[in-house]
């Protein structure tokens, strides 16, 4: 177990020196998703530190762990969509963008405030179906989230733009676009395994003190493999940003110039 949370806590802060390098390159196009990466292996590493110590305040990390992964996965899809798709009205954009940090934000309140009333030494008996509704209708709207950046990164996907862009942005694109597809797989895993986890209440599946085989297998192999997914496509289009601003630059020099005849 401690040789676990060891190795882990090794892996996520390794993974933060490329993240860090990833966030530099991507510039303001990325910083959203990029970020949140680098929010969330912080937090698998502080986690880590906490439940090595035995904190209870441990589990709520734990289970709030999920959010800054599907935020990631939010904005590098958008980060991916401006390189790959024909580009949204930017009311419209952001609209959505705010609608789902509040689903996931709203969601890892209620879950938040409800596993750490579950985890008091002070809860009624009284509050502990109430408590255990909120880590449910918590883990409920994360569930939401995710299906949602699912379903409109297959649709990205399916759906290049219209307009021609250059080779080296619809390449970007792509692979930015698979490496979500790729962590909606493996996070998908571990968001339904959290959901069935919380409501089912099942001790040999709790993210914390459940059998090891599962925890690894469950919730620490799908998130790592999605964080990997991410980095490496963040490193192959590391250069994506410059490109695609250079490209504009040119096109609004090219039309400057047409204009100017």
């Amino acid at each position: 177990m401690t040789a676990t949370l060891t190795a882990e806590l090794a892996i996520y802060a390794t993974l933060t020196i490329p993240n860090i390098y990833i966030l530099s390159k991507h510039g303001r196009s990325g910083i959203l998703g990029w970020a949140y990466l680098l929010a969330f292996c912080t937090l698998r590493i502080v986690g880590g530190v906490m439940d090595l110590s035995g904190s209870t305040t441990a589990g709520i990390i734990s289970s709030v762990g999920l959010s800054p992964l599907l935020l990631a996965a939010s904005g590098i899809l958008q980060e991916a969509r401006s390189y790959y798709c024909d580009p949204l009205e930017k009311k419209l954009e952001w609209t959505g963008v705010l609608l789902f940090h509040g689903i996931v934000t709203t969601g890892v309140a209620i879950l938040a405030t409800g596993a750490s009333n579950l985890e008091s030494s002070h809860i009624k008996p009284a509050d502990v179906s109430t408590d255990a509704s909120l880590v449910k209708a918590g883990i409920a709207l994360l569930t939401l989230a995710w299906a949602i950046v699912a379903i409109v990164s297959v649709w990205a996907l399916a759906h290049p733009a219209k307009f021609p862009k250059s080779k080296s942005s619809t390449a970007a694109g792509t692979k930015l676009l698979w490496s979500v597809l790729v962590s909606d797989i493996f996070s998908g895993v571990r968001v339904i395994y959290s959901l069935v986890a919380l409501v089912t209440q099942d001790e040999s599946l709790n993210p914390l003190t459940g059998a090891l085989t599962i925890r690894v297998l469950l919730s620490l192999l799908p998130e790592l493999i999605s964080v990997l997914a991410f980095i490496t496509a963040g490193i192959l289009t590391r250069n994506a940003a410059r490109d695609f601003s250079k490209t504009k630059k040119a096109a609004a020099s090219s039309c400057g110039s047409l204009t100017f005849h």
